[in-house]
C-alpha cells in the first residue's frame, strides 16, 4: 500500500504529522532537560530534586487531595519502596504530612502541606514568568489560539493514554 501525505479528506497530512512529531519532541526535551530543573529552581530560590516535585505536583494535581503510597508510586511509575523514601525526605522538609487513611487502618494517606503548596506555587509563578517571556512577542489572537489547540490536543493524549489503560 503506498502511503500519501492525505490519507483521506479528514486525515492530516503525513508532514503536517511531521512537524508536529519533531515539535513535541523538541518541545519534551526543553522541559526535561536538567539543566532546564536547575534554571526554574535558581529562579525560584528552591533546593529540591525532580522526584520531589513531581510527588509535590501529583498531591497538588489531586486538590491536596490524600493520596496512598502505592497510588503514587503507580502515578509516577517507580515501586513503593522508592517513594516511601521520598516521601521520608519530604515529611522530614515539611512539604508533606501522613494522615491515617480511615477506611484501612494499614493504610496511609500523603498530604500536601500549606509549605509544600508553597513551593508548588513558586515553582508554577516561576514557570508562568518563563512563559511570558516565550510568548512575548505573540499576539493576543495567536496564543489563545495556541492554547486552544493546545488544549483540544492534550484533551485527546489524555483520552488515547486512557483508553490504552483500560486493555
Amino acid at each position: 500500500m503506498k502511503v500519501t501525505s492525505q490519507t483521506n479528506d479528514r486525515s492530516p497530512s503525513l508532514d503536517a504529522i511531521g512537524q508536529l512529531q519533531v515539535g513535541l519532541q523538541n518541545m519534551t526535551q526543553a522541559f526535561t532537560r536538567v539543566r532546564m530543573h536547575e534554571r526554574l529552581l535558581r529562579e525560584a530560590g528552591l533546593r529540591i530534586d525532580r522526584a520531589s516535585i513531581i510527588i509535590l505536583f501529583k498531591l497538588h494535581h489531586r486538590g491536596r487531595g490524600a493520596m496512598r503510597i502505592t497510588d503514587i508510586a503507580a502515578i509516577v511509575g517507580v515501586d513503593a519502596p522508592a517513594v516511601t523514601r521520598k516521601i521520608q525526605q519530604l515529611e522530614q522538609q515539611g512539604y508533606v504530612t501522613r494522615l491515617s487513611d480511615s477506611t484501612d487502618r494499614r493504610a496511609v494517606l500523603i498530604v500536601l502541606t500549606d509549605e509544600g503548596q508553597i513551593v508548588v506555587d513558586r515553582i508554577l509563578e516561576v514557570h508562568r514568568a518563563m512563559l511570558v517571556r516565550l510568548v512575548a512577542e505573540w499576539s493576543d489572537d495567536e496564543l489563545a489560539t495556541f492554547a486552544a489547540q493546545l488544549t483540544k490536543f492534550t484533551q485527546s493524549l489524555t483520552t488515547e493514554v486512557e483508553s490504552s489503560l483500560d486493555q
